[in-house]
């Protein structure tokens, strides 16, 4: 390989691809799961932790001035183990962009060089955003259902926590469009449920738009906002009112995430909150997003055999050049599973008898 084809690629680097996509992700609102579940990193593949962790206070037992003290057990918690997944993806230059970038060797141009070089970084950016979007897909799989499946190169991926029955639930009579239903019923026995089995105060419910209009557009919700209009259904109900009753009266606290995903095997957009679910939580952290080491950082970074760089706190990046033909590769590996130690203060309410996966 001439000095000529290697200096082509100059700027390549998986530090500048990083860096790249750290000042995209600036201009984005991060996914949901990011903020319930954190990121956090370790070395071992296997990820444990204990699941009905609650809040709950225990109160400190007695003891004499002179006695050892008591070591409080883990009494009525649940251990989970489970393994990291392993993702991975590559990308090549194209035979347009390598020889386009091969006319501009020595080339003046360099707002010419500027564009081609963005849409290089583009390209490797879509890798690590297709990284993020795999980590959301599991975290809101298992938000909604206590359990994940996701599928791709042959592979199918799984685990299941084990979400506790009872707290997976329908609307009890007709769903919220029909007539006759009572979400503030529903709602509140969501609460009751979480407070009763747990301890733990249910103080946000997530939902998506559609569903949330469908809150606003049922007549039991109307009356009762409402009572002072004859013909409520003539009416509309103001967002406001409807969000400051449910955090007045049942101290929930509503959050609309419409986010979702095209779903490549089926060509449809698939919303990562259902139509008709309703996901009642406590507030604070849910869980951790548990990234391990990959091979790529364990192995290539520390010989020197290639070029890594870590984002997101345990994404790897892995730039190299090839011989045959002449291009450069980009690659983002990434090891990681959520842990949900707050799984059992969590409720699952479907409003429209969605029936799940």
């Amino acid at each position: 390989m001439t000095r000529q084809n290697i200096s082509m690629f100059d700027g390549l680097t998986s530090a500048n691809i990083a860096a790249y996509w750290q000042t995209r992700q600036q201009q984005e609102a991060p996914y949901l799961g990011e903020i319930l579940f954190p990121n956090t990193k370790q070395t071992n593949s296997l990820v444990e932790f204990y699941k009905g962790m609650t809040q709950s206070p225990r109160p400190l037992a007695p003891s004499s001035l002179d006695a050892q003290a008591i070591v409080r057990d883990r009494q009525g918690f649940a251990k989970v183990q489970a393994e990291a997944k392993f993702f991975k993806e590559a990308k090549y230059i194209d035979e347009n962009l390598r020889r386009e970038l091969s006319n501009l060797q020595g080339s003046n141009d360099t707002t010419r060089r500027q564009i081609v070089m963005e849409r290089i970084f583009d390209d490797s950016s879509e890798l690590l955003r297709g990284a993020a979007l795999q980590r959301e897909i599991v975290r809101m799989q298992l938000l909604t259902t206590g359990r994940f499946s996701v599928q791709g190169n042959g592979l199918t991926v799984t685990e299941d926590y084990k979400m506790v029955t009872g707290h997976q639930a329908k609307a009890r009579g007709n769903n919220w469009g029909q007539s006759g239903s009572d979400p503030f019923a529903d709602i509140d026995q969501a609460i009751y449920t979480i407070g009763t089995d747990t301890g733990i105060t249910i103080e946000r419910a997530i939902m998506n738009r559609t569903t949330f209009r469908t809150l606003q557009a049922n007549e039991t919700v109307k009356s009762t906002l409402l009572a002072n209009n004859a013909n409520t259904a003539a009416v509309s109900l103001p967002k406001s009112a409807l969000l400051d009753y449910l955090q007045g009266e049942l101290g929930v606290q509503v959050q609309v995430y419409d986010k979702g995903y095209q779903n490549l095997a089926t060509g449809t957009f698939e919303k990562f909150i259902p139509d008709g679910m309703v996901v009642f939580i406590p507030v604070g952290e849910l869980g951790r997003t548990v990234f391990t080491s990959t091979p790529e950082e364990t192995d290539l970074a520390l010989s020197g055999a290639a070029d890594v760089s870590i984002v997101d706190t345990g994404v790897t990046v892995t730039t190299s050049t090839k011989v045959d033909p002449v291009t450069k590769e980009t690659k983002v590996t990434q090891s990681f599973i959520p842990s949900f130690e707050q799984i059992d203060s969590v409720y699952i309410l479907d409003t429209a008898h969605y029936t799940g996966k």
